[in-house]
């Protein structure tokens, strides 16, 4: 093509057309032009098809870390009312009037199982983004401002239960009779096994231990397990801010995930 149009040159020179000359000759610096104009049009196209194409994909992303958060959510809250189920079941213990201890301790020990558990979003694909710098990919200003509150409200939520737990095993910590919560009894023929201790090691713990709580030390763990139930409840009810955060962005990232624009 370049020969092609050097030669139409030539021949106008040659033939002494210096007006047609210089006419064609613009003419073929603005077809050139048309040209590189069209060549960048086809490049933005493509770079735009390719950033709604990872656009896209980042939504599909996201919605799977969130869906993640929402399984982890209703695990938390599961393990929770358990927590708090036992707890109940040590309030009623401690409640009576001669409460056993190894009752107690049973319930105790559930009540307290992974207590120190929070929730952790998963903002991989988020903090991927951001790093990237590909923020800017994410058109929809919606989805990010979404995203910001999402990340904010949930880890202010987590923080506040994290406090909460810091504060009963404060109180846990506190305790300074073990056998008296009745958790030696329980642990005998668990924890405490023939890996642990002998045979003769553990019959004179469950000797050594009281069948009852004594009155000194009942009104102890009455305030420890009421905190304790107390604050399942709290968190149960910051347990449920943060899964309606989640179904609120999970909506929001399913309808751009499954978008076909």
């Amino acid at each position: 093509m370049i020969k092609f149009f050097r030669h139409i040159r030539q021949n106008l020179i040659m033939e002494n057309k210096t007006g047609k000359y210089f006419k064609y000759a613009i003419g073929e610096i603005i077809l050139v032009v048309i040209g590189i104009l069209i060549a960048l049009q086809i490049n933005n196209w493509n770079e735009d098809r390719k950033s709604r194409a990872q656009e896209q994909n980042y939504y599909c992303l996201l919605l799977e870390n969130i869906q993640q958060d929402k399984q982890q959510v209703l695990q938390l809250k599961a393990l929770n009312e358990e927590r708090r189920n036992g707890s109940h079941e040590a309030i009623l213990e401690i409640q009576k009037e001669k409460p056993k201890a190894e009752v107690f301790g049973k319930s105790w020990i559930n009540a307290l199982q992974r207590v120190t558990t929070s929730f952790k979003p998963n903002n991989a694909t988020y903090s991927d983004i951001k790093s990237s710098g590909n923020l800017s990919i994410i058109q929809d200003k919606a989805i990010t401002g979404a995203l910001n509150t999402y990340y904010t409200n949930v880890a202010g939520y987590a923080e506040t239960i994290i406090k909460n737990t810091d504060f009963i095993m404060d109180r846990i910590k506190s305790l300074d009779n073990w056998f008296e919560t009745g958790v030696h009894q329980v642990n005998i023929f668990s924890r405490y096994n023939k890996e642990i201790f002998t045979e003769a090691i553990r019959k004179r713990i469950k000797e050594d231990s009281p069948e009852y709580i004594s009155e000194s030390y009942k009104p102890i763990l009455y305030d420890a397990i009421l905190i304790t139930g107390t604050d399942y409840g709290r968190r149960q009810q910051l347990l449920e801010l943060i899964e309606n955060e989640v179904d609120i962005l999970q909506q929001l990232l399913e309808k751009k995930c499954n978008s076909n624009d």
